[in-house]
């Protein structure tokens, strides 16, 4: 048994040899294998953090502009409103001023017809009393006395010219 047994223990020296070997060489391929997938990971790593970097600074930069956006949406609505309001305003002015100039043109007309109603009264008054007076005069005057009144009112009007 003493044979069988050295054989053993050389054989299990040889094979432990060998796995020393292998593993050596195959250790080394295997750690330059595992340092090449690391170098790998940690490249895709650092890509991932750039890029997620980069899209951090997009979202940053996107917030802003909304932000700008928002406020400058908020002026111009303020101005909008401003100019609504301005143009109420000249528009209130303007009725009132037509307003006015239509009262006062009314008003100009009303004064005008009152007028030339109160001349057309006077004038149809004249003729009224021109006509009765005439009636009066030529049923109570005889042809003497009307002869008189007619020398009179030649001899008034040769005064006035």
């Amino acid at each position: 048994m003493e044979g069988i047994v050295m054989e053993s223990v050389w054989v299990a020296v040889g094979f432990a040899a060998f796995v020393a070997l292998v593993w050596r060489k195959a250790g080394s391929a295997l750690s330059a294998m595992l340092d090449a997938r690391s170098e790998k990971i940690r490249t895709e790593l650092d890509e991932a953090r750039a890029l997620r970097e980069e899209a951090l600074d997009e979202l940053h930069q996107f917030q802003r502009l909304h932000r700008e956006a928002a406020e400058e949406a908020k002026a111009i609505l303020k101005t909008a409103e401003a100019t609504a309001e301005r143009i109420r305003e000249n528009a209130e002015k303007a009725a009132e001023e037509a307003i006015k100039r239509r009262e006062q043109q009314a008003t100009a007309k009303i004064n005008a017809a009152e007028a030339a109603m109160i001349s057309d009264l006077r004038e149809k008054a004249a003729s009224l009393a021109i006509a009765s007076a005439a009636e009066i005069i030529t049923s109570k005057l005889d042809d003497k006395a009307g002869m008189g009144l007619i020398d009179e009112a030649a001899a008034e009007i040769e005064k006035l010219n």
